[in-house]
């Protein structure tokens, strides 16, 4: 074999590798906690992680068309930061779902760009909190998917764990 040929047939092999990773991704689709909870039992996890879910309106948390938190909003991220603060006996994790929607008129940023500094304004005020960057776990989610009423909301889950060693 020449080495073109096996330098082609490493790429090929590559390919085919990467093909099947992408496959294996895309078919967890929207069962991620539900892939994550076998991840944690296969690896001998001691205690599943109790998991508080809130969900908030984006209209209560933000200016209209802007990553501006309003006062509610930002006195609700407090109140949340507050519960995500890590203690000797347990560590909070934060995920954070932004919904990326387009609104109605004209807006500065595009629909991705405005859920994405949403994101960022939420992470901000957890992290004035004493949140650890560690502890936030920022996601988009995706559009089109869900509900009519779930599109305009944020989503926030708080996971305790037992601390890392």
């Amino acid at each position: 074999m020449t080495p073109a040929q096996r330098t082609t047939v490493s790429f090929l092999d590559l390919a085919l590798i990467m093909t099947g990773v992408m496959a294996m991704i895309a078919s967890v689709g929207d069962r991620h906690p539900a892939v994550a909870e076998a991840l944690a039992d296969s690896f001998g996890s001691s205690a599943p992680a109790s998991a508080e879910r809130v969900t908030l309106k984006l209209a209560r948390l933000f200016e209209p068309q802007e990553a501006r938190l309003t006062d509610q909003g930002v006195a609700d991220i407090i109140a949340l930061g507050a519960k995500a603060r890590p203690a000797e006996s347990k560590t909070v994790e934060i995920g954070i779902i932004v919904p990326v929607v387009a609104e109605k008129g004209a807006s500065r940023l595009d629909r991705w760009e405005l859920a994405a500094a949403r994101t960022a304004a939420i992470m901000r005020v957890l992290a004035d909190q004493g949140v650890a960057d560690s502890a936030m776990v920022p996601d988009l989610a995706r559009p089109g998917t869900g509900s009519a009423g779930s599109e305009r909301d944020v989503t926030l889950t708080l996971r305790a764990t037992a601390p890392r060693q």
